[in-house]
């Protein structure tokens, strides 16, 4: 969890820079974290697992077209609903 004890801003602008010192290098780099909005924003390619075993290995537009077990399924649900619960903020006027 390298920016989990991080505030959102800065959480998010140091994994824009992680992301831009990653491509300017031509790193590779292994990243873990539970966050999967983080994930799907930073990554080039996931890796779940569920129970040690990897159950999807797909990029992160894939991985949410089709998660393809339901572990993968039920991390790639809980970023959907999230977005769709700010969108819905947005359109009461709140």
């Amino acid at each position: 969890e390298p920016f989990g004890a991080l505030d959102p801003v800065t959480r998010d602008r140091l994994a824009r820079e992680m992301r831009e010192v990653h491509d300017r290098l031509g790193l590779t780099t292994l990243m873990v974290t539970h966050d999967m909005a983080e994930a799907l924003l930073v990554a080039d390619r996931i890796l779940v697992l569920d129970k040690g075993r990897i159950v999807a290995d797909a990029a992160p537009a894939a991985l949410i077209a089709d998660p393809g077990h339901p572990a993968a399924e039920a991390l790639v649900a809980v970023p959907r609903a999230q977005a769709a619960a700010i969108a819905a903020l947005a359109g009461s006027g709140a």
